[in-house]
């Protein structure tokens, strides 16, 4: 059987890479380009969907729809109200994702530890002057504890920071916060979590303390941060994911000292890798077998 496959990565330009990497795979399938174009007659074929959101009001138009598979970790986008509960869902599990996440946070934890904004203000200013330390040994939360906060754990441990790990399970937040000088941000975006950091968060912590956000802008309450940055109650703050991506020119995150801001690359999974275990769970859904990597929906991961 040879289901007609719907392909919805983050961005449209992105189509014909997925697509390819699909069919390097497995040639045979039928896959349909999403576009805002597809007449009713095509989306009322389509058994699956590969990708990344469902466009509001696309899910009522997925009459046929058996198996939806998110490209990502992270599948909040597509988990509209009106995707029918009995649709199951899985998602992409990419190890070296999880090994580039652990990178990106090890780097922004070493620069704001080690000081670099400093010094590289001195540079522009010509002023060659020493601020020696020992080596930094700063506590660390990680919160959200599953493959991306494990490997973040494990690769700042090797760097000798304590590391703390959070899970919802664990119990209150806020004790952990107020022990930690660097918290890193790794939680899936649910109900419970959206807005978790906010001004009761920053104020937890130890005054100098440092956020970093690998996961999810919705996570963080923007205007609480910023006031906290601006305070001193908080360093700064590395941001990859924001509220509103692409982040638009006129947000005041962008000016805030201390708030650095990269365009959510942390780390992306290989089309190779995607399209592997994409392959591998339609088999096991055309047999009837447990899909690998299965998304609990009422949990949203």
């Amino acid at each position: 059987m040879n289901p007609p496959i719907l392909l919805l990565p983050p961005d449209p330009s992105q189509i014909p890479a997925f697509r390819d990497a699909v069919l390097a795979v497995a040639p045979e399938l039928e896959l349909i380009p999403w576009s805002r174009e597809l007449d009713a007659a095509t989306l009322a074929r389509v058994q699956v969907l590969l990708g990344w959101r469902l466009p509001p009001g696309l899910a009522p138009q997925l009459p046929a729809l058996r198996w939806v598979c998110s490209i990502a970790a992270g599948v909040e986008k597509l988990l509209p109200p009106d995707l029918p509960p009995q649709i199951p869902m899985s998602r992409v599990v990419d190890p070296d994702q999880a090994l580039g996440i652990a990178q990106h946070v090890a780097l922004m934890v070493l620069r704001h530890a080690r000081q670099l904004p400093l010094y590289d203000e001195q540079q522009r200013q010509h002023s060659w002057q020493r601020h020696p330390k020992a080596a930094a040994r700063h506590r660390c939360a990680v919160l959200g504890f599953g493959e991306v906060g494990q490997t973040v754990a494990a690769t700042l441990s090797a760097l000798g920071f304590p590391v703390e790990g959070w899970r919802r399970s664990s119990g209150p937040l806020l004790p952990l916060l107020a022990r930690s000088e660097v918290v890193i941000n790794a939680l899936p975006l649910t109900p419970e979590t959206s807005g978790l950091l906010n001004a009761q968060a920053f104020a937890a912590l130890p005054r100098g303390a440092y956020l970093i956000n690998v996961a999810r802008g919705g996570h963080v309450i923007e205007a609480d941060l910023i006031a906290a940055v601006r305070s001193g109650q908080l360093a700064g703050a590395a941001l990859d994911v924001q509220q509103t991506e692409p982040l638009p020119a006129d947000d005041p995150l962008w000016d805030v000292p201390g708030i650095l801001i990269t365009p959510h690359i942390a780390a992306q999974s290989s089309l190779d890798t995607v399209a592997r275990q994409f392959v591998a769970g339609l088999q096991c859904l055309e047999q009837g077998r447990p899909l690998p990597n299965a998304v609990d929906r009422a949990r949203g991961y």
